[in-house]
């Protein structure tokens, strides 16, 4: 028991702690806003300056939006020209432009996310940045211990003057970054094997890469989970076979969810791909999942307990309390994967609080209902099990719920009741007992003598005192009255059991004993009603 509320807090913890991690510096709305800002650089709007040049290169945003919206369409011949391609070092050529411009888009997915709105729209240039007036930079990334600082640079042009360009200081460095900074081995191969296109944004080859990687998680994780079931169904523990599908199944892929992230984490994929596919839908769905079979699994494990131990009152709590804590933490779960996910969570509990009101008034009845469980389980005036008096309906009780409280008939039949209503019923408790009252009047006829009333009434006595399962006190047999229709003698005992059958079967031999001590003394029982002349 103890190792299993180890493990349960053990995975709340994971819980929290792995979807807070997700809240990176990154939510998936910002990089789906990033992601539509690159896609649709289409021309400059009205308040940019108003290009000359067909590629945009006539300032420095406009070449690197250029440059941006031609790797984005994986047109690496368009990107090439805008790079500064003069003046290379010996190792490098022009002809290799576009590779040179695949591997600058991958240094920069990579690594930074570029606010073009920072970068200067004139064909001056920032002007104030101390720098030369033909040089901007746009772009700093930390390589060891030193900065690597990317340029654009203005460069002479047959048409319109000068031109903006990705430096070719920029482009020398490219090489090395890249080694560095671009993609790894297993990426390149990728992304030399997949066939262009993008699917949701993101490149075919991505998502090729992440399905390998998910299956190669699930190839790993479950040859283990089944070793592990395999164990477990060999042991003599009670809930092994529930605990053996938690295993094969949501921990199964819990496992391997967490096997993919950690895998992804360590790959080179551009920041906004990891972003808009690790958001957390599988880690949060498998973790739910698991935490709502673990939560079953000790409702099995406590009941099965409690009830050993005679405490079926607190095991018919554990099924509403486990539904109320699957309930908190499908919403805890739901906000913080919301957090990640870029919402604001403060606007939505304020949302919230503002809707309670409205929804406490529509939900009046379950409150109500909530209520009554309350008083029902602190006052306890039955318990599941217990047979029941309640009206004119008598059942036995098999669950209190949260809402209501289900009633098994006497006739097998199942009724619900609200506990609102319940907790206002008068409620005779029949289980509660801890013995049966036996009474009964018997009229004899008025022809029965003095002598023979006292006789019948001392042996019904002797009857009631030799009979086993009839206690010794209270014990009464009394000569009552002249009744209406008779001589009344009023018989009154207890018979010591809480069983209505083994009541029955006492107060049948009683009643048999009764009329053979009448008869034996030649009286007779008459009825409470004279019969009617002719």
């Amino acid at each position: 028991m103890k190792r299993i509320y180890q493990v349960f807090i053990l995975f709340c913890f994971a819980l929290f702690s792995s979807l807070s991690m997700a809240n990176s510096s990154l939510t998936l709305m910002q990089a789906l806003d990033k992601s539509s800002e690159i896609e649709e650089v289409q021309a400059p709007t009205p308040e940019q300056y108003s290009y000359r040049d067909p590629l945009w290169r006539d300032t420095p945003r406009g070449a690197l939006q250029g440059f941006l919206k031609a790797a984005w369409d994986q047109d690496y011949a368009r990107a090439s020209e805008y790079l500064d391609l003069r003046f290379l070092p010996g190792r490098m050529s022009p002809a290799q432009g576009e590779k040179y411009a695949r591997d600058l888009q991958a240094i920069l997915d990579r690594n930074i996310w570029i606010d073009l709105g920072t970068v200067n729209d004139t064909p001056q240039g920032n002007e104030q940045d101390n720098l030369p007036a033909y040089r901007d930079a746009f772009a700093r990334i930390q390589v060891g211990n030193k900065d690597a600082v990317f340029f654009l640079q203005r460069v002479p042009d047959a048409d319109i003057g000068s031109i903006w360009k990705i430096s070719n200081a920029t482009i020398a460095q490219v090489p090395t970054l890249y080694e560095k900074l671009g993609y790894g081995p297993w990426v390149e191969w990728f992304i030399a094997h997949v066939p262009e296109g993008r699917l949701f944004r993101l490149n075919l080859w991505e998502w090729a890469f992440m399905l390998t990687f998910l299956t190669a998680s699930l190839l790993l994780v479950i040859p283990v989970t089944w070793i592990v079931k395999w164990l477990l169904l060999r042991t003599q523990w009670q809930h092994k076979e529930e605990t053996a599908a938690i295993v094969t199944g949501p921990l199964c892929f819990f496992m391997a969810v967490m096997l993919n992230k950690a895998a992804i984490l360590q790959t080179t994929l551009p920041v906004m791909t990891k972003e808009l596919i690790d958001t957390g839908v599988f880690l949060v769905l498998t973790l739910v999942w698991l935490l709502w079979s673990l939560m079953g699994l000790m409702q099995s494990v406590l009941k099965a307990r409690w009830t050993e131990k005679g405490s079926k009152q607190a095991a018919s709590l554990l099924r509403p309390l486990t539904n109320f804590l699957r309930i908190f933490m499908l919403a805890m779960v739901s906000l913080i994967w919301l957090q990640h996910l870029g919402f604001n969570v403060g606007a939505i509990l304020a949302g919230m609080g503002i809707g309670g009101i409205a929804l406490a008034l529509a939900s009046k009845q379950s409150i109500e209902n909530f209520i009554g469980t309350v008083t029902l389980y602190s006052s306890a005036p039955l318990k599941v099990g217990n047979l029941c008096k309640l009206g004119s309906l008598r059942g036995t009780v098999e669950e209190i719920g949260l809402r209501c409280t289900r009633i098994r008939t006497l006739d097998r039949s199942v009724i619900h009741i609200p506990n609102a209503k319940l907790a206002e019923m008068e409620i005779e408790n029949i289980s509660e007992r801890e013995k049966i009252r036996f009474k009964t009047d018997i009229r004899l006829d008025y022809n029965t003598s003095a002598e023979q009333i006292k006789k019948i009434t001392e042996d019904i006595k002797v009857l009631l005192e030799t009979t086993d399962k009839v206690n010794e006190k209270p014990l009464r047999v009394t000569f009552s009255g002249f009744g209406l229709h008779g001589l009344e003698i009023n018989v009154f005992a207890y018979v010591g059991t809480t069983s209505l059958p083994t009541y029955q079967q006492v107060a049948h031999e009683l009643n048999l004993g009764i009329m053979e001590i009448v008869a034996k003394h030649g009286s007779k029982v008459v009825p409470a009603i004279a019969p009617v002349a002719p």
